[in-house]
């Protein structure tokens, strides 16, 4: 009796926090796409600079596609969707899929016309690799009705999505505190907004997968 209501309260506690976090991670996501994002819907050259705006259509279909992502992506992991509408969740999926494929590929233009050194471009490249094969590896899994390893990798894919998110909050904060010139945060973040957070949610993954393995043998030994 005591352990399951000691399991209950823990069950509590800890929807709590996760629902907590995710009201706290939903601000951030809408405020840099409302900061960040939208601005760009203002098509003129003082909103691009001279920096992006002989590439202005580029760096608008680009944001147009990451702006559609994070929206449909959030949507994708509401269980009653998944449940009740599993034909609209499998149209999200594809409408997420291809504006990953198109923001991908227009962010290797975007990169290979960089001025900012070849390190910032190829962590950015490797960015848009790994977004790419990690929904790719969502769409793999699903089509082989293996729906484990489907989320698993839609999880990485939207971590990696998000990634703009990560890139701009951590170099505000750099920003904000005198830290490096503003190539050298430019640079560390083309690495750290996606690698970092990816390392992150594999480890994160893995032990939930050792935690459930564990759970049985724990409570056999209990007895």
């Amino acid at each position: 009796m005591q352990k399951n209501l000691n399991h209950s309260r823990w069950s509590k506690v800890s929807k709590t926090a996760r629902i907590t976090l995710l009201v706290l991670l939903a601000s951030v996501v809408l405020y840099y796409i409302w900061t960040r994002g939208f601005v760009y819907f203002r098509f003129s050259s003082e909103v691009y600079t001279d920096y992006f705006w002989w590439r202005a259509s580029w760096l608008l279909l680009h944001v147009i596609c990451g702006i559609i992502a994070t929206l449909i992506g959030s949507l994708q992991f509401i269980p009653q969707l998944r449940a009740k509408n599993p034909v609209m969740h499998r149209n999200l999926g594809k409408v997420y899929l291809g504006c990953v494929i198109v923001s991908t590929f227009v962010s290797f233009y975007l990169v290979s016309t960089s001025e900012l050194g070849i390190v910032y471009a190829v962590g950015l490249t490797m960015l848009g690799v790994v977004w790419l094969g990690s929904s790719g590896m969502a769409w793999l899994a699903i089509r082989n009705r293996n729906i484990e390893m489907h989320r698993e990798w839609m999880i990485k894919s939207y971590v990696l999505t998000l990634s703009f998110v990560c890139f701009r909050f951590v170099e505000d904060l750099l920003t904000k505190a005198g830290i490096s010139s503003f190539v050298e945060r430019k640079v560390l973040m083309s690495w750290a907004s996606w690698a970092i957070p990816f390392f992150i949610t594999e480890v994160v993954l893995q032990l939930r997968k050792l935690i459930r393995k564990k759970s049985p043998l724990t409570e056999v030994n209990s007895f």
